[in-house]
């Protein structure tokens, strides 16, 4: 019987705003202790303070290697250290929590377990509406002074442009012996998108600047 696995990174360093992982952990904590369905919860950590929370709230501490802590580490690679050194079983569902994305809503977790325990679907993410759409983005080439379309197209009306989304790990989950299928951003082609709606997407404040937290305790954006 597969098992659903929580998975929080929490590396120390942090270049935007020192310490967020330890000043957001109780947050997240607090949600997944109310999620009954979660059959282990695991922290991949650098950072001694944080191995203490989550040893005191009897969660399981991945002791993350230094070389797995820069900020130049992929998600992918933590979770194939995580699985590999984790007891995690390849029809395991595992859970990312990333802790500076503090809005949490049971119910939107609560529909992706029905997703991902009842459909072909082997990896899940929640997708928002892309705020600059890629038919008017442009890139310049320095050396030859020329200016190219990202996507070569001739739209001039708002309304002809194709929908346009971007992953958010607000929702994400896979089966644990997909993992080599997905790319660093741990989406494939067969990934199953949960498009949410903007009164859900404009919740979505993920902290990175203590700018970010300032605007997240304006918005009264709180855990769902």
């Amino acid at each position: 019987m597969f098992q659903h696995i929580a998975m929080i990174p929490a590396r120390m360093g942090s270049e935007g705003f020192k310490f967020k992982n330890r000043k957001f952990f109780k947050l997240t904590a607090d949600f997944l202790q109310n999620v009954p369905w979660l059959n282990r919860v695991i922290v991949s950590t650098d950072d001694p303070v944080i191995k203490d929370y989550a040893r005191k709230l009897k969660f399981e501490v991945h002791d993350r290697h230094e070389s797995l802590a820069g900020s130049t580490v992929s998600i992918h690679q933590v979770f194939e250290n995580v699985i590999g050194e984790m007891n995690v079983n390849s029809d395991d569902v595992l859970w990312l929590f990333y802790l500076p994305v503090l809005y949490k809503n049971i119910n939107d977790f609560e529909k992706a377990k029905e997703i991902i325990e009842k459909k072909e679907a082997k990896s899940l993410c929640t997708f928002v509406s892309a705020k600059s759409h890629p038919f008017n983005c442009w890139k310049f080439d320095f050396e030859k002074k020329e200016l190219l379309q990202y996507v070569q197209n001739d739209c001039f009306r708002r309304q002809d442009l194709p929908a346009a989304w971007i992953h958010y790990h607000y929702v994400y989950c896979f089966r644990a012996k997909v993992l080599k299928t997905l790319n660093s951003e741990m989406i494939n082609a067969e990934t199953h998108p949960i498009f949410l709606e903007d009164k859900v997407s404009e919740k979505l404040i993920e902290i990175d600047t203590p700018e970010d937290y300032d605007r997240w305790k304006a918005s009264g954006c709180l855990t769902g």
